[in-house]
């Protein structure tokens, strides 16, 4: 099965993955946790560009460089919602002792219908899944079998569900409904932590066996 080239950046106050990706139409990332736009710009070949940036929430660890990146690369980005200071969890953020998050523009919405769009010239399935947060999204690549997940599923866990708009189990009927019925093989690339299998989740992930 072909493969689309990917990178992974983890920084920010909680460890959250970026990723970067080259895709036959240029250059994608998926989310921007803090310090992610100069790592990304900085792996760019000479003319390359991000064109999208997919959002799989908008809580703060991934939203910290999301108006970076847009401020230098003009990308577009992608989520279930408009921004909202409600999404990033600001009250939680400060409380926590961490900068409130810039501002950015989503340019598309698409809602809990999800989406099915050609993004940097790769074709995407955009499934909200509810649950960790409200506006919980999976983005899959069929063709190269990559769905990065953010914070709906890890390997060997499933993401909390006791922030605001939580509930496991919309989270757990959101997987069961649109992960589990994708090919055993498919990557899941999350938010913290290393990526896994749908195979391998199935196998030992307690939540899902």
């Amino acid at each position: 099965m072909p493969r689309v080239n990917y990178r992974v950046y983890t920084g920010g106050p909680v460890a959250c993955n970026g990723y970067l990706l080259e895709t036959a139409g240029g250059f994608a990332a998926v989310d921007a946790p803090l310090g992610f736009a100069a790592w990304a710009l900085a792996q760019l070949p000479e003319g390359g560009r991000i064109t999208d940036l997919l959002l799989t929430h908008q809580h703060f660890d991934h939203v910290q460089d999301a108006a970076r990146l847009q401020a230098a690369t003009q990308c577009r980005i992608h989520a279930v919602y408009p921004y909202s200071s409600l999404l990033t969890l600001e009250e939680t953020a400060r409380s926590w002792g961490i900068p409130a998050v810039e501002p950015y523009r989503v340019d598309d919405a698409f809602g809990r219908g999800g989406a099915s769009a050609d993004w940097a010239g790769e074709h995407w399935h955009a499934m909200a899944i509810p649950g960790h947060s409200s506006d919980g999204a999976a983005y899959h690549l069929p063709e190269h079998g990559l769905l990065f997940v953010g914070d709906i599923v890890f390997a060997g866990s499933i993401g909390r569900t006791d922030f605001p708009e939580g509930s496991q189990a919309r989270l757990l009927a959101g997987i069961r409904e649109q992960i589990l019925p994708l090919p055993p093989e498919t990557a899941i690339l999350s938010g913290h932590g290393p990526a896994t299998t749908l195979q391998e989740e199935l196998l030992n992930n307690p939540y899902l066996c």
